[in-house]
């Protein structure tokens, strides 16, 4: 089949050449039917890393917080060489600590960028309700203490994505990608991770009964 398909891309070109119209418009339209043979199924996602991950408070969304993300990197691999652009992409993941799934993220279809030759794709998404399943609220209380005394903790992460992809032969719609990876994000570290800095104290005004002091304190957040 190699052989077939060289001495038939040399015979396009040497023609092609010579203008040989006809032909060439028989080529295009020309039909081969071929089959890839099953491999199984593939694990296409290697890896999801946080780069940056934030979650909003609100007194009616303590189990249900915003949460948003300015840096998340994708790592996936496939059997096969040629170059393939991830135009966008939409996930269900299941999110999982200790051995315990407690909560989904539901992201829509959104446009991602790939870096072809590592093949990692760059995505972003805001507003996402941070979904904890309703017996499991004891599991994310320990998460967000986790993360915000400890340093770095680990997360599974699970699920499926649908993603559109840019080939040679045009775009192609990938359905139902099962992932199962485990990521890590640095936590709060209880905010001594550096020392809080004071500047610019000013004794504003004095009350009778106390002053009105104003500063500016730096709190480094590892993200």
């Amino acid at each position: 089949m190699m052989y077939v398909l060289v001495t038939y891309a040399f015979r396009r070109t040497f023609l092609t050449s010579f203008q040989v119209t006809w032909l060439n418009e028989g080529i295009r339209s020309l039909q081969i039917s071929t089959v890839l043979p099953n491999q199984g199924a593939l694990n296409i996602i290697k890896s999801i890393n946080l780069n940056e991950l934030k979650l909003l408070f609100t007194d009616n969304t303590a189990y249900n917080p915003s949460t948003s993300s300015k840096s998340t990197d994708a790592a996936f691999g496939l059997p096969f060489a040629f170059p393939i652009d991830i135009s966008s992409l939409a996930q269900t993941i299941t999110v999982g600590f200790e051995g315990q799934s407690f909560a989904e993220l539901a992201l829509p279809k959104a446009p991602s960028t790939t870096d072809i030759e590592k093949r990692i794709i760059h995505l972003t998404f805001d507003n996402i309700p941070f979904a904890v399943f309703g017996g499991q609220h004891p599991t994310f209380d320990k998460f967000v203490a986790a993360t915000t005394v400890g340093k770095t903790q680990t997360l599974h992460l699970s699920g499926a994505a649908n993603a559109d992809a840019k080939t040679a032969v045009g775009l192609l719609s990938l359905t139902d990608i099962s992932f199962s990876v485990d990521s890590s994000i640095e936590g709060l570290q209880g905010l001594t991770a550096r020392p809080v800095t004071v500047s610019n104290l000013d004794v504003n005004h004095g009350y009778p009964d106390y002053l009105l002091i104003k500063a500016d304190s730096a709190l480094f957040n590892p993200r």
